[in-house]
C-alpha cells in the first residue's frame, strides 16, 4: 500500500469486529490493496474462502481538500447510480458503516472483482484498441444519466457548470492558502473560468467520472469491471475526455480519435469545436489544480509523488492555459 498521510492503517482486530457485526463472516485474514494515494483498501478473507473490498476514509485528524470530504459517501454513490442506470460492471455493496465505533473512520464493504487492472496486462495492439474502445464507451453510458445540477454532492451544488467550476477551484485555492501556500496559477485559472463564463454557463450536466484511467478499470476474462468512481461529480462531461489517449497533457484537437469512438454510442454527440476545446482546457487545468494542492498534503517535498505532481501540474497548467488565453 502506498504511505500517504491520509491513508488510515486498519488493525485486524477492527477488522474483524466490523464484518462480524455487520453479519457478513469471520475473518481468516486480510492483506493491503491497491494503489490508492487517498483510501485504504484491504483484501478480507472470510470463511469459506470468500474474499471481500474493505474500503476506509481517511482518519478524522487527516488533513484533506475540501471537495475531499464525505468522498466514501459519494463513490457508494456513485457505484449505486451505475448500477441503477448503467449496465457497467461494478461491485455490489454489502455493508456502510459512518458511525466510525469500531473503525474510527466511515468505511464500507463491497464485492471483490476478479481481474487485473488495464495497465498490467499484456495486450496485443489489437487487443488495446480494442479495450480502449470498451473504456470510452462506458464513458458515453455514464453520461446518459443526467441532473439538473452542477458539482460535488459532498460541497454543494449549482445552477450551471460556470458557478460549479468557479467554487470547486475556489476551494482549492482556499485549501491552499489554509495549508501556508499560495498558487499564482489558481488564481489564473480563476480569472480565466470568469473570462469563458458564458461558455461554461452552456455546458450540460452529466455524470462524470474523472478519474477512470487504466488503474481504475479490470480486465477479467474479456470483461471490462469499474472501480474507484468516489472522485465523480455533476458536470460538463468533457471532463472525462482527460483520461483517454494521449492523457491529461494533451488538447482535446488531439483527441479526434476517441471523440469518433464515443460518439459510435454516444445519445449525444461530442463536437469538436471552439467551446469544448475551452471546456476540455478547463477540466485539465482544474485536475492541474487538485495535484498542486493535494501534494502539500498528502507527501514530504521530497517524496516522488510531490515531484510527480509537481511536473504534472505545471504542464497541464500550461496546456491548459495556452487554450482558454
Amino acid at each position: 500500500m502506498i504511505v500517504s498521510r491520509t491513508k488510515y492503517e486498519a488493525t485486524e482486530e477492527e477488522i474483524s469486529s466490523l464484518f462480524r457485526t455487520n453479519g457478513i463472516g469471520n475473518v481468516k485474514g486480510c492483506t493491503t490493496l491497491g494503489d490508492g494515494e487517498f483510501n485504504s483498501a484491504y483484501k478480507v478473507t472470510c470463511e469459506g474462502e470468500r474474499d471481500y473490498v474493505l474500503k476506509i476514509a481517511p482518519h478524522k485528524e487527516a488533513t484533506v481538500l475540501s471537495y475531499e470530504k464525505n468522498m466514501m459517501d459519494s463513490e457508494v454513490y456513485w457505484y449505486r447510480k451505475m448500477k441503477e442506470h448503467t449496465d457497467i460492471l461494478c461491485p455490489e455493496i454489502y455493508a456502510v458503516d459512518s458511525t466510525c465505533e469500531i473503525i474510527k473512520s466511515c468505511c464500507f464493504i463491497m464485492q471483490m472483482m476478479e481481474g487485473e487492472p488495464l495497465w498490467k496486462c499484456d495486450f496485443t495492439s489489437e487487443e488495446a484498441e480494442r479495450v480502449q474502445a470498451e473504456k470510452i464507451g462506458m464513458l458515453a453510458k455514464i453520461h446518459c444519466v443526467k441532473n439538473d445540477k452542477y458539482g460535488y454532492r459532498q460541497s454543494g451544488l449549482y445552477g450551471s457548470w460556470y458557478e460549479a467550476l468557479r467554487s470547486m477551484a475556489g476551494n482549492l485555492v482556499m485549501d491552499c492558502k489554509n495549508i501556508g501556500y499560495e498558487t499564482s496559477d489558481g488564481e489564473e485559472f480563476i480569472r480565466l473560468i470568469d473570462r469563458h463564463e458564458d461558455v461554461l454557463r452552456k455546458a450540460p450536466c452529466r455524470m462524470v467520472n474523472f478519474d477512470l484511467w487504466d488503474s481504475n478499470v479490470l480486465y477479467d476474462d474479456g470483461k471490462l469491471v469499474w472501480i474507484d468512481p468516489e472522485r465523480g461529480f455533476w458536470g460538463d462531461p468533457v471532463a472525462d475526455f482527460i483520461t483517454v489517449g494521449k492523457g491529461q497533457k494533451a488538447p482535446l484537437t488531439d483527441k479526434k480519435k476517441e471523440i469518433e469512438i464515443y460518439n459510435r454510442t454516444a445519445t449525444e454527440k461530442m463536437e469538436l469545436n471552439r467551446d469544448t476545446e475551452i471546456r476540455y482546457a478547463c477540466a485539465v487545468a482544474y485536475l492541474a489544480l487538485i495535484e498542486e494542492v493535494e501534494k502539500y498534503v498528502r507527501y514530504e517535498p521530497d517524496h516522488p509523488n510531490y515531484i510527480r505532481n509537481t511536473v504534472d501540474a505545471r504542464d497541464m497548467y500550461d496546456m491548459a492555459f495556452e487554450v482558454m488565453r
